[in-house]
């Protein structure tokens, strides 16, 4: 099913390719070259490194398909487009709710309530909630809609995403924050509000493991320390922070490997496609949580993070025309990149990718203006 939805991305890519020019042109070159480099001293067969190309494939692909259904002689495709991404947002976040209850209810406050993403997708189910809610705050008539559209942040309170501290906080601020005192009041409110629910949520459940069952406790130093850089006999998943120094390690040893990458298809394979003797022989540092810039060094090296940031800078007109918006989808962005792998997540890519061609649109821009 996952090679089936990267196919379709990848033919909806191919099919915008009369839209290709320009800048985005020589970018999506960039990312194929550097991905070409890597391929040609790869001792893999050609299958195994595919495995692994589709998953960086994907963000090409789906770039190209939304640079033409955002482009400016296409405003009733794109009009089209945004009432269809309306429709689903309003179905996905209330779809999530009684999923994420029922998997709290039977699993506790865990990866296991990923909502619809099912087991590990807490992380990519946090994501694409804040993402929707953005999206969908703009399009609210009234009070009561905008509580309701609140509500639906419940899976978050349900799952063990520490993130969500960060960004629930972080999205109030964004969608109310303007420079009139009462805007500012009520944002700081409503980030209270949030916190304090945590707060005695997570105390009550005691299902954290951090001195004194706190939002205080959990920001410590203690625990950020073992939580993020835990040497790697601290627990059986190697933290965030020491994954990436330990991959820098490996990918530093060779000039080569710095720049494009260790082998493409190392976090995949063992089940239809076999895993390689080099993904066998660290699979303890390539299993669990996985930040994504520790994804891209592995198998892309420095060049692949390179060729991805100058996508999603082209995506977001290098920060011309500024709103909240992209500056929210941006610093999404950046935590994800020690956070987690949510871009390997099909359903998040056509979410996130929708999300930044939209609050670069035209049509995003005249919704600003009637604000």
């Amino acid at each position: 099913m996952y090679v089936a939805f990267d196919g379709l991305i990848i033919f909806l890519g191919i099919t915008s390719l009369g839209y290709l020019r320009g800048r985005l042109s020589m970018i999506v070159l960039f990312i194929l070259a550097c991905i070409v480099v890597n391929l040609s001293y790869s001792s893999n067969s050609f299958m195994y490194s595919m495995n692994g190309v589709r998953e960086i494939l994907i963000l090409v692909a789906i770039s190209l398909f939304f640079h033409k259904v955002f482009a400016d002689d296409n405003e009733d495709i794109a009009e089209e487009y945004i009432e269809i991404f309306r429709k689903f947002a309003v179905f996905f976040l209330v779809a999530q709710i009684p999923v994420a209850y029922l998997q709290y209810h039977q699993h506790g406050p865990s990866d296991w309530v990923g909502g619809t993403f099912g087991n590990k997708g807490s992380g990519v189910l946090t994501l694409s909630i804040i993402c929707l809610i953005f999206f969908a705050s703009d399009y609210v008539r009234n009070n009561t809609q905008r509580v309701l559209l609140y509500c639906c942040m419940l899976p978050l309170l349900l799952n063990e995403t520490k993130v969500s501290f960060i960004f629930m906080p972080m999205l109030i601020m964004f969608l109310h924050f303007k420079p009139r005192l009462k805007n500012i009041a009520g944002a700081i409110i409503g980030a209270a509000l949030f916190l304090f629910v945590y707060t005695n949520y997570y105390g009550n459940t005691g299902g954290m493991e951090f001195e004194g069952d706190s939002v205080a406790g959990m920001f410590s130093g203690d625990f950020l320390n073992e939580y993020l850089m835990g040497d790697i006999y601290s627990s059986d998943d190697i933290p965030r922070f020491t994954k990436i120094i330990l991959g820098w390690n490996l990918c530093a040893e060779n000039i080569r490997t710095l720049l494009f990458g260790m082998e493409y298809g190392i976090f995949k394979g063992g089940t239809v496609v076999e895993s390689s003797q080099f993904a066998q022989s660290i699979q303890f540092l390539i299993s669990g949580t996985r930040p994504y810039v520790f994804f891209l060094l592995m198998q892309g090296g420095l060049l692949l993070i390179a060729g991805l940031f100058w996508l999603l800078f082209h995506v977001n007109e290098y920060f011309r025309r500024n709103n909240k918006f992209k500056m929210f989808l941006m610093l999404v962005f950046l935590i994800m990149l020690f956070y987690n792998d949510a871009l390997r997540n099909q359903g998040f890519v056509v979410i996130f990718f929708f999300c930044m061609f939209y609050a670069n649109s035209n049509q995003y821009k005249r919704i600003l203006e009637q604000a």
